[in-house]
């Protein structure tokens, strides 16, 4: 199979110190027109500290044999971003803790498993798989900025900017893991139906852990008397019924870009979402507790 050409990143991977105040946030109902994608949202940000740090190792397994300087400078920035990323989402899991109760144990649930991944899988293998992931919060992130100018009006402020912030960077790094994984392992047929066989085992295991996460999530809505089943459209004023997680899942992850990644040719960036990236650095070019990193802070 020939290697195609790199296909360079349109944008930069921009370092950023962020300290988003989360003191004052709404850890229950902060997206009430929309509580089942607030549920799986919620799921994801306990999965993401844990998650956040198999992928830096995944990575760093691999620094010493990246030639090429460009990419090896687009790796610095990445563990950059997800160590970032790490650290606002464990911040903002300890504010939405306050309400869900079992949130912790998701992340410990979560930590555990990748550790064993880690043990036991050859580093290719973990290498695949964080491929996979990043492909599916690429998919997220990609459909939360097309989302960004309502998302802001019915959220939270706070765990708005913290997921809007978090998608413009896993956009702008998207192709990391992937360039990474092509320099490393090739673009042969092993190393295809490698990558692919690591997407089928990462689309069961994230499936079943948004799964778990989320009617653990939910339980803690019930132990504390909180309805579950409905979400408030804050302009009509009534509520909107639930959809299965399945039904959730295919709007926030739509299949037509999950199945890209088995194209033999793939690359993340076919999806080009600097018009997105752009957007956003406008709409939060003053947004204080997101600034980005002076040179003697990178």
């Amino acid at each position: 199979m020939p290697m195609p050409m790199p296909i360079p990143s349109p944008v930069p991977i921009v370092r950023r110190r962020v300290n988003i105040p989360f003191d004052s946030a709404t850890t229950c109902g902060w997206l009430a027109s929309e509580k089942d994608i607030e549920d799986v949202l919620n799921a994801v940000s306990f999965v993401f500290p844990p998650g956040e740090r198999f992928f830096i190792r995944s990575v760093q397994n691999y620094q010493d044999r990246i030639s090429d300087p460009e990419l090896k400078e687009q790796v610095k920035a990445f563990v950059f971003q997800e160590a970032m990323h790490s650290k606002e989402h464990a911040r903002a899991n300890a504010r939405l803790a306050e309400t869900f109760t079992r949130g912790p144990e998701i992340e410990e649930a979560v930590a555990r498993s990748l550790a064993r991944v880690s043990k036991y899988a050859p580093r290719a293998s973990q290498l695949a798989f964080t491929c996979a992931l990043e492909h599916f919060t690429a998919i997220l992130s990609h459909n939360l900025l097309r989302w960004q100018e309502p998302f802001m009006e019915k959220a939270d402020p706070a765990l708005a900017a913290m997921w809007l912030w978090h998608a413009v960077e896993e956009a702008e790094h998207k192709a990391v893991c992937f360039d990474v994984y092509r320099e490393v392992c090739g673009n042969g047929v092993f190393s295809y139906l490698h990558r692919v066989a690591a997407m089928m085992a990462a689309t069961v295991l994230f499936s079943y852990s948004i799964f778990l996460s989320v009617r653990s999530l939910k339980q803690s809505r019930k132990e504390r008397g909180e309805p579950v089943t409905a979400s408030v459209d804050s302009d009509a004023k009534e509520a909107k019924p639930s959809r299965g997680l399945t039904q959730i899942l295919r709007e926030i992850v739509p299949l037509q870009l999950y199945f890209d990644y088995y194209r033999p040719s793939f690359h993340p960036w076919n999806t080009d979402d600097s018009a997105l990236i752009a957007e956003w650095k406008r709409r939060y070019r003053d947004y204080a507790p997101i600034r980005d990193a002076a040179p003697a802070e990178a």
